[in-house]
């Protein structure tokens, strides 16, 4: 009985092409997956403006008021669907910016350390562009209620305004400090990456 004996190139190649391959193949059904996503984000867009033109419809000439809360609430939906449709995106970019760091990764070198900091720093840099994209789409939307309850008859120069005003005031605050709690966290991660 003879022993079969693997060529260590083999098992180099074997070790380094079918993770590449793999994730390759796993890139294409993400982006399949995720083109797939927009369209049913965009197929529920159709639907919600389908419906709120219907509920418009079934309440034309009554005294109801509020109605503006439709087109507030359908507006809303298209600027969710913008983010969703932004952090699918960079979701793709990350995932192929961690293949092509695969695909690039060579054991023998001796920048390795810097070209894991340097994906680590990537990876960050997409991290807070979807925070960013998250937190600008809530003060707008914020933003836009505020002004549509301000613009309602009889709002004006009420304490409603006022009070409208001051969460409008607090959420932004709100916003600026997670902003600057970021910031704060993101120094020592990227100091470490860098080291």
């Amino acid at each position: 009985m003879s022993a079969t004996v693997k060529s260590t190139k083999t098992e180099i190649i074997d070790l380094t092409a079918a993770p590449v391959a793999a994730a390759t193949l796993y890139q294409k059904g993400l982006e399949r997956a995720v083109e797939a996503g927009k369209l049913s984000l965009d197929l529920a867009v159709q639907q919600n403006a389908e419906i709120v033109a219907a509920i418009k419809k079934a309440l034309k000439g009554t005294q109801l008021p509020g109605l503006f809360i439709l087109d507030l609430a359908a507006e809303a939906l298209l600027g969710l669907v913008a983010v969703q449709k932004q952090l699918l995106d960079l979701g793709l970019e990350q995932s192929a910016a961690a293949i092509e760091a695969l695909k690039n990764l060579d054991l023998t070198s001796g920048d390795l350390k810097a070209d894991i900091a340097s994906a680590f720093e990537s990876t960050l840099d997409r991290s807070l562009t979807a925070q960013s994209t998250v937190t600008e789409f809530a003060a707008k939307q914020t933003k836009a209620g505020i002004e549509a309850i301000k613009q309602q008859p009889g709002v004006a120069g009420t304490a409603a305004e006022t009070f409208a005003d001051s969460v409008q005031r607090s959420f932004d605050t709100a916003l600026g400090v997670q902003k600057e709690i970021l910031n704060i966290a993101v120094k020592p991660l990227r100091a470490a990456a860098r080291a």
